[in-house]
């Protein structure tokens, strides 16, 4: 992540967040047009987001659920002003891409990372209302079938689907297979996947989370492999140490069908 120095903090950061921050470095390490990101070098580290009133509620909100399963970062402070700004502690360690060298290392610990998501993360959501995230999906998908949206950057042919027709084929045959039944990542991408010392650190970037089908981050991971390994040999040996017995081939298919046609 490239990180530019800057000589302070946003002069309309919050004071709450100025005053726990002090005088320590601070590092523009923004990736978005949508949200500014800053990095502060202090204590470990933290991270200062801001973003247009109103748009990080539910952000800090889901990213608390990763923090109260030992997953996620720690949220600071959350205020909502003229902006919107969120503080959270950096979660230590890198992100999976830098172990891109040791590819069958990553995939055998990405597997039991998300599969433990999956299986035991509505325990840590309590009462937290949790979008579904299933269900604007398939809504998004419907809205770009209609618009004749296809995402050929997601190389689903892997599953069969090679144009608009064959993803509107697939949803149409088996769309209710998904079900929005466990907690997911959202956005399960090698970046967002933190590891320190060989050991998963935490996820960060958590916004997109919700309800949703493990398919959905099975998906998305086994494409993040693909992408930053330039290859698709990984993505079997990921699944395997996921565990096969809760991977269903069809699932897998329509949630690459649905993420191919998305129009947002």
């Amino acid at each position: 992540m490239t990180r530019t120095l800057l000589p302070a903090l946003p002069p309309d950061t919050p004071p709450e967040a100025a005053d726990l921050l002090g005088t320590s470095p601070v590092y523009d390490s923004s990736c978005s047009d949508a949200a500014r990101v800053y990095f502060i070098d202090r204590d470990g580290g933290f991270f200062l987001k801001r973003a247009a009133k109103g748009t990080l509620a539910e952000e800090a909100s889901l990213t608390r659920v990763f923090a109260d399963a030992g997953c996620g970062p720690e949220v600071l402070l959350y205020v909502s002003r003229e902006h919107d700004w969120m503080l959270t502690r950096r979660v230590p360690g890198e992100d999976g891409t830098h172990l891109l060298d040791c590819p069958a290392f990553l995939c055998d610990r990405l597997g039991p990372v998300f599969r433990e998501l999956h299986d035991s993360g509505l325990a840590f959501a309590g009462k937290t209302a949790l979008p579904d995230r299933t269900a604007m999906t398939l809504a998004s998908a419907e809205r770009g079938l209609a618009s004749g949206f296809f995402h050929d950057y997601l190389h689903t042919e892997r599953f069969g689907i090679r144009s608009a027709d064959d993803a509107r084929a697939v949803l149409s045959d088996g769309g209710d297979a998904l079900r929005p039944d466990c907690l997911i990542h959202g956005d399960a991408c090698l970046p967002n996947v933190l590891f320190a010392g060989g050991r998963f650190s935490g996820f960060v970037d958590c916004g997109g989370a919700g309800l949703g089908d493990r398919h959905t981050d099975l998906f998305w991971t086994v494409w993040s492999l693909m992408y930053n390994l330039k290859t698709d040999a990984w993505g079997d040996r990921f699944l395997d140490a996921y565990g096969r017995d809760a991977v269903d081939p069809d699932r897998m298919r329509t949630a690459a069908a649905a993420e191919a046609v998305t129009a947002d």
